[in-house]
Formats: structure tokens, sequence, C-alpha cells
């Protein structure tokens, strides 16, 4: 089963800056995939959260059923915000579509915020296990080297 990782925070919490680190996109806001020169293994990566930048649902779909079938394809990792939208896509809706192609979510949850706010991880947590996932919590105080590391130790997305 493939991964998929949901990168959870505020605007400007540094979920784009992980998501780099991770992938090695070259701006934050990329969508798109990304391939290993070397291994020709890939990565889908909707760095943009479908809550900041309009994604219809038809849209992802297609990004997780095209990189479900791509046999190189290491899974997708994406940016989302905790935020109740009433027009775009939800928190919850992305992680159920995940699910429902049959990827393995994993969902990590940005607190404090790299930007200095307080943190939200437990209400947003409550939120994710109430739509049936885990989460973990990721230090948003650190380098965002450290949380990709703990990120690829946990999926292998980046082997």
């Amino acid at each position: 089963m493939k991964p998929f990782i949901a990168v959870i925070g505020s605007r400007d919490s540094g979920k784009s800056t992980i998501i780099r680190s991770v992938t090695g996109a070259k701006f934050g806001q990329f969508r798109g995939t990304i391939q290993d020169q070397a291994t020709h293994r890939t990565i889908e990566v909707i760095g943009s959260s479908p809550q900041e930048k309009a994604m219809p649902l038809q849209e992802l779909r297609k990004i997780l059923k095209a990189a479900a079938s791509k046999t190189n394809c290491s899974g997708v990792v994406c940016a989302l915000q905790a935020t109740r939208p009433t027009v775009r896509l939800s928190m919850e809706v992305v992680l159920q579509e995940a699910r429902s192609h049959g990827f393995q979510v994993h969902a990590y949850v940005l607190d404090p915020e790299y930007s200095g706010g307080t943190g939200h991880a437990s209400p947003v947590a409550s939120r994710i296990h109430s739509a049936g996932f885990a989460s973990q919590v990721l230090d948003g105080r650190r380098f965002a080297q450290q949380n990709a590391a703990t990120i690829n130790g946990q999926t292998n997305i980046a082997a």
C-alpha cells in the first residue's frame, strides 16, 4: 500500500517547507510529479492545499488514481489546512478520498506553527480521529529537514 502523506497546518505554518524537504520540490506551492533522477521513482505532490488553491474533487481523484496505478510512484504528499471550507475540499474529504483509492493515510499536524502561532494540534487531531484516521504531531519549531526525516522514516516515501 502506497503512502498518502498529509502535512496539516495553518497558512504560513511551515507545511510547504517540510514538503519541499520530503520531496525535493523547488517551490512550496508546487503541484505535480517529482522524479528521482537516479531511481526514476516518482512522488505526486500537492504543495498548495486544496483549501488555499481550489482543487475540484475530480482533479484530486485523477491525481490519486494516476499515483495508485503507476508502478514507479512512491506515493502522494499533500499540504492541508484544517479549515472548514464550504466550497473547497475539506481535510476530511481529501483523507477519505486517499483511503478510497487504496492509500495508507499518514496525517502529520504542525504544532506549534513555524510562524509562531499558539498551536492547534488537539482540535485538529480530534477531527482527524473522528474521520477515522490516526495523526502525529510534528514540532513546527524544528528544522524542516528533521520533520521530513521523521516522515520519511515512518513512511519510506523517499526511499
